[in-house]
């Protein structure tokens, strides 16, 4: 947690100053936008590998051979993910310009780099012929192409391909809302302005995430879901499929809580403390992964913060957040209207839940994650409550590890 308490210290210093360099009128929004990045992720992660460095292995000669092939592999995935954002961009099938401008821009000046960082990197490895080497050398044609062997590096590679563009674009456009947002002590303004704060930040979480998975860093990528079903309940919820579950979603009014309620009313500040709650949850759950977020795999147990008391706080917080923020049953009265909404939103808890389902499918096979289930199996927030229901009934309290 020290890592991201330190990147949300340097985002709110950085912002602020923004807001007052951005008031003289000295920087356009466009470069505060990349300014307030760069300057809130760089120091974390120098910092960090400058932590790591005496667990390194440090070896005098160099491979450029090697460096070669490694750089190769990593330039191949650097010019698909461009062409995938182009091509969502064109096709107006996903908002990735954002990432395609940008990514355009830097992708010479990041070929040119590449066999500097590639060589630092290799140099510092304990096993540097790694899975970029052997994809290295399938693209040569020096060795020969096995399924099987390339399967799990493939689908973290595709991880990538399809999450950085996404994560990258929705946070240069949060971002922007951030630095341009008009502040005023009206209560609904307020709300609003903390919403996009803390939307900024765990979209800066998330790209971290994604684009800094290493294992100099100790945030590899150890295991990525190969199923189906894995896949397609998460691919759902992000462009470019993610047309389908808003499609699904749309609820038949346009009403949202603050229509419904007005500063005036007690109520209003009691829904907006639980509206509040749930988007500080979901924040958290995500920032508690730190520089190892990412969708579809495995990089380590997280059991600290929220993780403590139930398996999946983020996918709690964010399910109450669309009810208590949409008010399905507020607008439509008794109809088939109400019970549109009801099933719509129906529909992305179910979503949610089937993601949580599949999450602990892949993760149990690891025996970090199993003990942790077991432990939340008794120990868990739910368990809790279930003991204490039953224990009112009269029941004794079932010790579900003896069952087993």
């Amino acid at each position: 947690m020290r890592v991201v308490l330190g990147m949300l210290v340097l985002f709110t210093i950085t912002w602020l100053a923004l807001l007052i360099v951005d008031a003289a009128g000295i920087l356009s929004t466009e470069v505060g936008v990349r300014l307030l990045l760069i300057l809130t992720v760089l120091p974390v992660v120098v910092v960090v590998l400058y932590s790591r460095r005496q667990g390194w292995l440090v070896r005098p000669d160099r491979s450029w051979s090697r460096v070669r092939v490694k750089a190769l592999a990593i330039a191949s995935f650097l010019c698909l993910m461009l062409l995938y954002s182009a091509l969502m961009t064109w096709s107006e099938l996903a908002p990735f310009a954002n990432f395609y401008i940008d990514m355009a821009a830097l992708l010479p000046v990041l070929l040119l780099l590449l066999p500097l960082y590639v060589s630092y990197v290799d140099r510092r490895l304990r096993d540097p012929e790694d899975d970029y080497y052997r994809f290295g050398l399938v693209l040569l044609g020096q060795r020969t192409w096995i399924f099987s062997e390339q399967k799990q590096f493939l689908l973290a590679a595709f991880v990538k391909i399809l999450f950085i563009p996404a994560m990258y674009s929705g946070l240069i456009h949060a971002l922007t809302i951030l630095l341009t947002f008009e502040w005023s002590f009206n209560p609904g303004v307020l709300i609003a302005g903390l919403f996009f704060f803390g939307l900024s930040f765990d979209l800066v979480i998330a790209t971290v995430g994604y684009v800094f998975a290493s294992r100099l860093l100790g945030t590899e990528v150890r295991s990525t879901d190969s199923t189906w079903s894995g896949w397609l309940v998460c691919m759902i919820c992000y462009p470019p499929f993610v047309v389908i579950f808003q499609y699904v979603r749309e609820q038949a009014d346009d009403l949202v809580w603050t229509d419904w309620l007005l500063p005036d009313q007690p109520l209003y500040w009691v829904w907006a403390v639980m509206v509040a709650g749930s988007w500080t949850l979901y924040w958290f759950s995500n920032a508690c992964f730190g520089l190892r977020f990412s969708n579809l795999t495995w990089r380590g147990l997280i059991a600290h913060g929220p993780y403590r008391f139930t398996k999946h706080p983020c996918y709690i917080g964010k399910n109450l957040y669309w009810w208590l923020h949409t008010v399905p049953f507020i607008g439509v009265g008794l109809s088939l209207d109400l019970l549109r909404n009801l099933l719509a939103l129906s529909f992305v808890s179910l979503v949610y839940y089937l993601r949580a389902k599949t999450e602990e499918r892949h993760l149990a096979r690891f025996p970090e994650y199993a003990g942790y289930m077991r432990w939340m199996d008794r120990h868990g927030l739910l368990a809790r409550c279930l003991r204490k229901v039953s224990w009112r009934r009269g029941a004794a309290p079932v010790d579900r590890e003896a069952v087993r």
